[in-house]
């Protein structure tokens, strides 16, 4: 059977957002975490109220002129919750005397602003050597930092995320009539995002059947979803950014790893796993950046065998993954990919004798010559230039997987080989180039390229390996005769194949 090695991009296990406090403790010894390097972490109600929640001492409290009830717990061994307090407002408890030195705990934060109640249930915290209650660092949080480097706030790169992008057609009619009306008689870009967000949580269901589902190719534009209202993870998230870029706000999807806190701390290889299961969302507001987990709070499910005979399953929807701060998300979220048009400028090596540079606006230039495999999780840029004077013969196996933004690669004319997966899940390739002198295509080495619409395979190809065109609903492509393409195994086969001198 064919395992497709990125089909998690694609897809995402949810966790569920239901109202519940993580019940389970865990001993760590105290050198396997560290102590976080905040103390307090700031959220917003929906109208952007600020609610400040903080460790101060041996203390737990929640801050904020809007608050309303309140509730803090923690969870501790044997799955039993070792200590609950509960205030009007702004409040606070001492937790330090339920606590052992050494034991990481979840901290769950519970409020009513209005008419929502908000959870913020997967915190982690631990008491410290002096009696201080204090948050446990999450293992990523400066993974994070440094990769939303990339969401810059001058001018011109808010500017770019108000831009149509791949399946964010922010543009289309009828996508900016649909924001148009849900953000009608909005004051302010608060009141639009929460009637943007609100839209996509009760109006959509998550699609189990597309998880499972190998025999067709789903669409992940927002026009084809608004429509249908059923979607998984990124299809979601393309959804509410395309609605927010619509209605003037700053947006884009990101991409990488969901899990739970505790999962996150005792995971060896979190911090170097860059190989996402996870799409979600970042939007700009009154000068910050916030995270929007969509698919987390949408209770909606879409069940059963077929994309057609599917049954939709009525569930609650939260905003507990509602304009988050980094401090939180980084608990449960892994962010490998921030997904804008400009680029950070970088500088590395992406083979032996072969180096990368990534500029400001989104060029990847590679010089130098054989083979070249770019470091897992550089996929920040939208076009692909290979220098002058370079001798470049093997594009090495997944060197371009999920590089989502690239529209056209011409290949130069040293290329002889392209290995496994190599560009698998570029979803906005829509032509390459491939030229003469070419002798070999790897094993799902355009798999998962749905928007690629001709690709000429010239007379020097011998071998074409299994899948390396499937999932190409779109896809024409012209092959020398005789040539075997491997079809029949396909989940979907190219729209049209030509077979040259037959």
């Amino acid at each position: 059977m064919k395992f497709k090695a990125v089909a998690s991009i694609l897809t995402t296990a949810v966790i569920a957002a239901s109202y519940f406090v993580p019940v389970s403790a865990f001993t760590v010894e105290p050198d396997t975490y560290e102590y976080a390097p905040f103390s307090e972490i700031e959220f917003r109600s929906v109208e952007g109220d600020l609610i400040t929640i903080y460790a101060d001492g041996a203390e737990l409290g929640i801050s904020g002129s809007c608050v309303e009830d309140a509730e803090i717990s923690i969870a501790g061994l044997d799955g039993y919750t070792i200590d609950e307090q509960q205030g009007y407002g702004s409040f606070s408890a001492d937790f330090s005397r339920s606590m052992t030195t050494g034991t990481a705990y979840f901290a769950a934060f519970k409020y009513f602003v209005g008419d929502i109640d908000y959870l913020y249930a997967d915190i982690l915290v631990t008491k410290d050597d002096l009696g201080n209650v204090r948050f446990v660092k999450p293992p990523v949080y400066d993974f994070n930092v440094e990769r939303c480097s990339e969401l810059w706030t001058d001018d011109e790169s808010l500017q770019e995320c108000l831009q149509p992008q791949n399946d964010i057609d922010c543009d289309h009619p009828y996508v900016i009539a649909t924001a148009d009306e849900i953000t009608a008689g909005c004051t302010n870009d608060w009141e639009k995002v929460f009637n943007i967000y609100t839209f996509i949580t009760k109006e959509f269901a998550y699609d189990y059947v597309q998880i499972e589902d190998t025999s067709m190719i789903y669409q992940d534009d927002a026009v084809s979803l608004i429509r249908r209202k059923v979607a998984i993870c990124e299809g979601l998230s393309n959804t509410f950014v395309a609605l927010c870029r619509a209605a003037g706000i700053p947006a884009a999807v990101s991409f990488g790893i969901g899990g739970t806190s505790d999962e996150f701390l005792n995971s060896s290889t979190i911090d170097k796993d860059e190989a996402p299961n996870h799409a979600w969302a970042v939007a700009y507001i009154d000068g910050q950046w916030y995270h929007f987990d969509p698919t987390w709070d949408d209770g909606n499910e879409y069940d059963g065998d077929t994309f057609a005979t599917g049954q939709w399953i009525d569930g609650d929807s939260y905003y507990d993954y509602f304009l988050l701060p980094m401090e939180y998300l980084s608990y449960t979220h892994k962010i490998c990919d921030a997904d804008t048009v400009h680029g950070i400028e970088t500088t590395d090596s992406c083979g032996e004798n072969a180096t990368y540079s990534i500029s400001r606006d989104g060029v990847i230039t590679i010089s130098g010559s054989g083979t070249i495999n770019l470091p897992e999780g550089v996929n920040g840029f939208s076009e692909i230039v290979f220098a002058e004077g370079s001798n470049i013969t093997t594009i090495g196996e997944d060197c371009f997987v999920d590089c989502d933004l690239i529209t056209s690669v011409i290949l130069p004319d040293t290329v002889t080989r392209i290995e496994d997966g190599a560009f698998n899940t570029c979803e906005d390739l829509e032509y390459i180039y491939l030229p003469e002198g070419l002798e070999y295509i790897g094993s799902e080495a355009f798999d998962y390229c749905d928007e690629l619409a001709y690709v000429y395979v010239p007379d020097s190809v011998t071998t074409i390996s299994d899948w390396a065109f499937d999932d190409c609903p779109r896809l024409i492509i012209s092959v020398p005769q005789g040539m075997d393409l491997g079809e029949d195994d396909y989940y979907v086969e190219p729209y049209k194949i030509i077979e040259r001198g037959s």
